[in-house]
């Protein structure tokens, strides 16, 4: 497939612009979701790496619907310099149909954030969010002197979602809390019970909730991961054509977002709260009363980083706890997709496939956020 042609396929698939002119003749990595184009930091993390080791690489967002996923991913194989691509919501699990192989982590948790072109044109399915949460908790950010937890080891953990990333989290989790207890609460509990039925199928003990019984377990544990979407900024597109808003919940309580017209007409997100207004005032009044009854030495940690401070990690702060939004596991995440992953070839060919390169990357990707 010719260079024009590649990128022409590409845009075939995807809802967002992508500039031909900037691509120009650079290999391509990139993140596929519903609509990373919005708010991704990872185009911005990957092309820094990018510059500081010279590659003539770029990494691109794509917007890519649930239905053509199968469709992006063939022309992406066929693309002689597609390098490699990272997975994210709603698409870290519809991408395994699509792929030659799973490495032994992503098999486990059945969910990919990170897919790799080897050098015989296979597409190999990797998860490098589970790593990335544990690093991102465990190990002190660049040029900070702390960890935000000093261990896991015997801390119950109380898991707010049963999707992709949640069971990344739950896997890597469960395999550094020892005594403790893993706990699985989601809107869907028969995904919590599915979850729940594979960690103990891998020794390790969990127990599944509804999200009526959050209150009552919240102030039993000493770290409370969001990994659900409750909080996430931005438009969500429904699959009915209708839309709606996330951000004003906390993951703490329930909510029911009501779906409005279509994302683009006029005065959407007013339309949209006018008729959310009571669920959301209810949501907040509840997430806000139950943290103020968790002790203090519990952490609270959610996935997302669009908002910067979600209402779940407002409320948190609120009352005194210590908060950690999705910056670091993202980047840390990217490190080892970047370095162990996709550019691994290239870093083993420079002769940079070591410890140092690693920190390296990790500030460059830092400083770019």
């Amino acid at each position: 497939m010719t260079i024009a042609k590649d990128i022409a396929a590409i845009q075939s698939c995807v809802a967002n612009l992508l500039d031909e002119s900037v691509v120009g003749m650079k290999a391509i990595a990139g993140i596929i979701g519903d609509g990373p184009s919005h708010y991704s930091k990872s185009p911005a993390l990957w092309n820094a790496a990018f510059r500081r080791l010279g590659m003539n690489s770029i990494y691109l967002p794509f917007d890519v619907a649930a239905g053509r996923v199968g469709e992006l991913i063939h022309v992406l194989r066929d693309s002689e310099r597609f390098m490699g691509i990272n997975v994210t919501v709603p698409h870290k699990v519809r991408v395994i149909d699509f792929l030659d192989e799973l490495d032994a982590g992503a098999a486990r948790i059945q969910a990919v954030n990170t897919i790799v072109k080897t050098a015989q044109g296979k597409l190999i399915g990797y998860n490098t969010d589970g790593e990335g949460f544990i690093d991102s908790i465990l190990v002190p950010p660049p040029n900070e002197a702390l960890a935000f937890m000093t261990t896991l080891d015997g801390v119950n953990v109380l898991l707010l979602g049963a999707g992709g990333s949640a069971r990344a989290v739950a896997f890597h989790v469960s395999d550094h809390i020892g005594q403790g207890k893993l706990i699985i609460s989601n809107r869907t509990v028969e995904h919590a019970r599915s979850l729940a039925g594979e960690i103990r199928n891998a020794a390790h003990e969990a127990i599944v909730i509804n999200e009526s019984e959050v209150s009552t377990w919240a102030p039993k544990v000493g770290l409370i991961i969001n990994c659900t979407t409750k909080g996430q900024g931005g438009i969500r597109k429904l699959v009915n054509g209708t839309a709606t808003l996330l951000e004003p919940y906390s993951s703490l309580a329930p909510a029911n977002p009501p779906s409005v017209g279509i994302a683009n007409e006029p005065n959407f997100e007013e339309k949209w709260r006018a008729r959310a207004g009571a669920d959301i005032e209810a949501n907040n009044r509840l997430s806000q009363s139950l943290a103020q009854t968790i002790p203090t030495d519990t952490h609270f940690y959610d996935l997302i980083y669009h908002p910067e401070e979600t209402v779940f990690l407002h409320h948190g702060r609120l009352t005194g706890h210590k908060t950690m939004n999705g910056k670091n596991m993202i980047v840390c995440q990217a490190v080892i997709a970047f370095c162990k992953r996709i550019c691994r070839q290239h870093l083993m060919e420079l002769g940079k496939f070591n410890d140092q390169t690693f920190a390296e990357i990790a500030t460059v990707m830092h400083r770019a956020w």
